[in-house]
């Protein structure tokens, strides 16, 4: 008797052997029901209870590893995703600060537009055009604040180290102006 499976992958039958290769038991061709393992995933892949060379326990071990190696891998690069991200931003804060610094004396504002000039000017040519579009243009952003302002995610960038950064809005009108300072400039 062969190994026989059920629809949902949960129960076998399985030939029992001794050592020698020949059928155990009193009855011959006589099977022993077996429940196999849940899987992590639900999937029943964990394999027999019991090591078996012909059962494929080891292909479904494997495939487990594999797709635990995989998950891995993926918050690994998420990570690493993650902290490039974070070293960009650094970067272009690091810019701004400088451009600041240069540009600014004590108290004074710099107009975003201004800003946005002087970093264009400056690093649109250094900087990774996947940061330069970031950054300096609006093209990654389809909200209404954002139409005809191409420093509109350097504005969300600043406003997100309020530590180094202070920014006054003013409105008149339908017209909103955005400047920028350091911190260190104005203390």
């Amino acid at each position: 008797m062969g190994k026989k499976g059920s629809a949902r992958g949960r129960e076998y039958y399985e030939e029992e052997y001794d050592e020698e290769g020949g059928e155990d038991g009193a009855s011959a061709g006589g099977s022993k029901k077996i429940r196999r393992a849940e899987g992590v995933d639900g999937s029943g892949s964990a394999g027999y209870g019991y090591g078996s060379a012909s059962s494929g326990g080891k292909a479904a071990i494997s495939g487990q590893l594999d797709k635990k190696l995989d998950g891995r891998s993926r918050i690994d690069r998420d990570a690493d995703n993650q902290q490039l991200l974070q070293l960009e931003e650094k970067d272009v804060v690091s810019s701004v600060a400088t451009v600041l610094s240069d540009l600014c004396g004590p108290g004074e504002w710099m107009p975003m537009e201004k800003l946005h000039s002087e970093l264009v000017e400056q690093y649109s040519n250094v900087w990774h055009h996947s940061r330069v579009r970031k950054y300096l243009t609006s093209d990654e952003y389809s909200t209404p604040e954002a139409k005809g302002k191409p420093w509109y995610g350097l504005l969300m960038l600043l406003r997100k180290y309020p530590e180094h950064f202070v920014i006054n809005t003013r409105s008149k009108g339908r017209v909103t102006l955005e400047f920028v300072s350091l911190v260190s400039l104005l203390s």
